[in-house]
């Protein structure tokens, strides 16, 4: 399960996203597929009954020599009001959707065992963002996110002064709804076990307006400075682009 949470105004950073990296076995997509549908109707009346606030799946474009990464991103977004759901949660909630049903037969519906080979868990809370422009959300829509490693302690800092502005003018341009950039603050055995150096992560939802100008930074002393102030303040990995799949909306 993962959320992903979407407003038009301001964001609270106590807002926190888990995100579930899925490493599927082979040829197990279709099975995968299923299962999340199953899940959807789990998650939604989890988000009726205000355990989380938003729940999507989403596919991973693949790339070449990219062996090993997941296939699949599932997303969990909670505000700061709501605790950390446990398994008597979730169990009571299945039982009300799959009225009728055993206990086993839901948890056979609702098992990955044989379908996903790893289940890489990061847990991270919002930093620095946009607003939301719009809350139109369809299946197949896109997004990106890039694995960023801070390398100073103004990185922050600068990703609100400098590229936060950037990622604003694109909003209001068209181009693009939201920019948000998280801090990792959980991560599951699995993922430590992949002993990756990325504290943060960085998410752009663009519109579907083609033809973006190339963006050229400004040459003048303080605008060069800014610039390669924030390229000095982290790493980041290239940008791994996700097509919506399922979502509870």
């Amino acid at each position: 399960v993962f959320i992903i949470a979407f407003f038009l105004a301001t964001f609270s950073y106590a807002q926190s996203t888990t995100m579930l990296a899925m490493l599927l076995e082979d040829g197990k997509e279709e099975s995968y597929l299923k299962l999340e549908e199953n899940w959807q109707k789990v998650n939604e009346a989890l988000v009726s009954e205000g355990y989380i606030t938003q729940w999507s799946v989403w596919k991973r474009t693949p790339r070449e020599g990219d062996d090993g990464w997941a296939q699949y991103f599932v997303m969990i977004r909670r505000n700061a009001e709501q605790d950390k759901m446990d398994q008597n949660n979730w169990e009571q909630v299945a039982k009300k959707v799959f009225k009728g049903k055993s206990t086993k037969a839901i948890n056979r519906m609702l098992s990955n065992e044989g379908i996903v080979k790893e289940m890489r868990s990061r847990t991270y809370k919002l930093v620095s963002s946009t607003g939301w422009r719009g809350l139109e959300w369809e299946i197949g829509d896109k997004t990106s996110f890039h694995y960023m490693t801070q390398k100073n302690e103004d990185f922050v800092a600068y990703e609100t002064a400098v590229w936060k502005p950037i990622a604003q003018q694109r909003i209001l341009d068209g181009y693009l709804k939201y920019w948000g950039i998280s801090k990792l603050v959980d991560s599951n055995d699995l993922t430590k076990e992949l002993k990756s150096s990325s504290t943060h992560i960085a998410f752009n939802f663009p519109t579907k307006k083609q033809n973006e100008p190339e963006m050229i930074p400004s040459e003048d002393f303080l605008s060069a400075k800014s610039w390669e102030g924030l390229l000095n303040s982290r790493e980041m990995l290239p940008a791994e682009e996700l097509t919506l799949v399922y979502s509870s909306f």
